[in-house]
């Protein structure tokens, strides 16, 4: 155990948030061990900020963004989807659990279960499945318990304005011929219509192989419709692999367009192009994309992003990693075994954004050992709570101009 003089220390509480979801952050060395590097960390941070007082806002900003992100939780509410997005996780057939007949269970239940998980200090609920925006009568109830969470959505049905949440609209193409090919529906131009200059929304562009040129495209496009944008990284199902390795044809439904010689994985090259084109759209479009430079750096590099186990091949040090008080739930309303909050993806090549902002929480010692390091973890969260929160419902996150600013000076 540690003093509880350096435990109220905020260095310190952000140093233990490992500990939260995916386990010991300093898990090789022991308890003697991790107890010394935690007091180390909050020695070297100390002296960053005594040495740099300009940086205090932006940390203490960071604080309280990991103390908002404490304790989540994922809820499934919908098992319906008007689209068919190329490798979808949430059908992949080996984790996919038909929920149709807990239909009726569901609603009754669902007030209920809400403020029991309200109770329970739940501070971060992420609502997900198929579709969410199908089901929005369900977050009109949670919008009774709860005042911040995030919803991922296709942006094709219009949310009621008293839904607070923060939506991501998802986006894979900026192209409308590119959108339909690869979800099987063109579904982005009638998001914008839908969501321009909505508060609420940002879109979340999944980059893969065939729209990294597009990225600029993307990002007039968000700024014209007074929107911002931000990026995720398509990464694939362990099914979807397996389909690619042993090739028998494609289907109608969430296989329509991978084979063996073109796909949707990014290669090392791919990875590169991504790296430069984000980056380039970071500087031509300050007031609309928001992302780090730390974090494109970090999530672009070649292999894998996590530390797999080598039994099961699970990323032991992600940030999504579901356990302890940190539960997914499905459309049962039961916590469910999963590894994650996206458990049909191959940890392997996985670099969604879920679990890579999620991983960004505990700074590593590369974070804490420099002060670009520490600059660098700081930006990061500043942009985590800049993609996932709202200035009118955490307006002491974003604490005027000057704290969005350093977000993207230090990242």
């Amino acid at each position: 155990m540690l003093p509880d003089e350096v435990l109220r220390r905020p260095a310190a509480l952000i140093l233990l948030q490992g500990t939260r979801q995916c386990g010991l952050l300093f898990m090789d060395s022991g308890a003697a061990g991790r107890a010394a590097r935690v007091r180390e960390g909050v020695r070297l941070v100390r002296q960053h900020l005594d040495d740099h007082p300009e940086m205090r806002g932006g940390y203490e900003a960071a604080v309280r963004i990991c103390h908002i992100f404490a304790r989540p939780a994922f809820y499934e509410i919908s098992d319906r989807c008007n689209l068919k997005c190329e490798g979808c996780y949430y059908f992949d057939p080996a984790t996919f659990r038909e929920g149709g007949g807990h239909r009726g269970r569901f609603d009754s239940e669902w007030d209920g279960f809400l403020a029991r998980e309200r109770s329970r200090g739940v501070t971060m609920p992420y609502f997900l499945g198929a579709e969410p925006a199908l089901e929005e009568k369900r977050l009109l109830v949670a919008a009774r318990y709860f005042r911040r969470g995030n919803l991922g959505t296709n942006g094709t049905v219009r949310l009621d304005p008293d839904i607070p949440f923060r939506i991501s609209i998802s986006a894979w193409a900026a192209e409308e011929s590119d959108d339909a090919r690869l979800r099987g529906g063109s579904a982005l131009r009638k998001a914008l219509r839908l969501y321009q200059g909505d508060n609420r929304a940002i879109i979340l562009y999944t980059v893969n192989p065939a729209n990294i040129d597009q990225v600029p495209l993307m990002a007039r496009i968000c700024r014209d419709y007074g929107l911002p944008v931000t990026f995720n990284l398509w990464s694939p199902t362990t099914s979807l692999l397996g389909r690619l390795k042993s090739f028998t044809g494609n289907d109608d439904a969430f296989f329509r367009i991978s084979t063996p010689e073109q796909s949707l994985l990014l290669s090392d090259g791919d990875l590169d192009r991504v790296r430069d084109v984000l980056a380039q759209a970071m500087d031509d479009f300050p007031d609309t994309v928001i992302y780090s430079a730390a974090y494109n750096r970090w999530s672009t590099r070649s292999g894998p992003l996590y530390d797999l186990d080598p039994q099961t091949g699970f990323a032991q040090d992600c940030g999504s990693r579901i356990g302890g008080s940190f539960k997914y739930y499905g459309m049962d309303l039961q916590p469910q075994s999963v590894k994650c909050c996206t458990p049909a993806v191959d940890c392997q090549n996985c670099r969604l954004y879920s679990g890579g902002w999620s991983s960004q929480f505990s700074p590593r010692p590369e974070h804490i050992a420099t002060l670009s390091g520490f600059a660098d973890w700081i930006g990061m969260v500043l942009t985590i709570g800049r993609i996932f929160l709202r200035p009118e419902t955490d307006p002491e996150v974003f604490g005027g101009s000057s704290v969005q600013g350093n977000a993207m000076e230090l990242a």
